[in-house]
């Protein structure tokens, strides 16, 4: 969730050093973010503490660098920071691991493919026109809400097989929502899209059935293998 998203949309640019800075800062800043919440609700909070600063000195400097090249990177700071801002709101309020939260973390890293995607095409100046301009590429966008329709249904999914196993709402919701994704690869025309959209609706229909004990490592390695298919697709097809 954290990679695919910006490096899906560096390859569909391109990929030149921007693009690895970008990675570099998106990272970065993430990996901060994620040490201020452990601050904020961890047991070690002053190691915490030590590693959001160092993370978000290494962001910093990194973003800094982004915006000399192109300031116009600052429009895409707004819909970031809605994000991760709610996010942060939602941890103070000890509502950390809702579906919630998750979706928030889930769009901002989704929001990366089109900034990485876009970025290459981004004019030295920060006027409001040209940047609508700059972003107005078709193809990542579609690669954008490929990730994001993806990644958003591993969250009922994953809460089927841990938190909410034997949920019977949480199951059909999972495999319903995953049924909608199947209508709109078809809709894409893409026949490469549609059997991905199948097997992950698939996925969410009868691993919970058949396999309600396995372990959070076989379900992360089926998640890093959907992850690595959907890059193949995307990149490949898509483009």
């Amino acid at each position: 969730m954290l990679l695919a998203p910006v490096l899906t949309g560096g390859l569909l640019a391109g990929f030149k050093w921007q693009n690895a800075l970008l990675m570099a800062a998106w990272v970065t800043a993430y990996l901060g973010f994620t040490a201020v919440r452990g601050a904020i609700t961890g047991r070690q909070r002053k190691l915490h503490a030590i590693a959001a600063a160092v993370y978000c000195v290494c962001a910093a400097v990194a973003i800094a660098a982004l915006l000399w090249w192109r300031i116009a990177l600052l429009w895409w700071g707004i819909p970031l920071a809605v994000s991760l801002g709610a996010s942060l709101c939602l941890i103070v309020k000890g509502r950390e691991r809702s579906a919630v939260n998750d979706a928030c973390l889930i769009g901002a890293s989704a929001l990366m493919t089109a900034v990485s995607g876009t970025c290459l095409r981004l004019a030295p100046s920060p006027a409001w026109q040209s940047f609508v301009t700059a972003i107005s590429t078709p193809v990542v966008w579609i690669a954008t809400a490929v990730m994001s329709g993806y990644f958003l249904g591993t969250i009922p999914y994953v809460k089927t097989m841990i938190r909410e196993r034997g949920n019977k709402a949480w199951y059909i919701g999972s495999v319903a929502y995953h049924c909608i994704l199947v209508v709109l690869a078809i809709l894409t025309l893409n026949a490469w899209l549609v059997a991905f959209a199948v097997l992950i609706t698939l996925r969410a229909a009868l691993v919970p059935k058949l396999w309600p004990r396995a372990k959070p490592k076989n379900i992360g390695i089926g998640e890093m293998t959907g992850t690595a298919l959907i890059i193949l697709i995307v990149c490949l097809t898509v483009a």
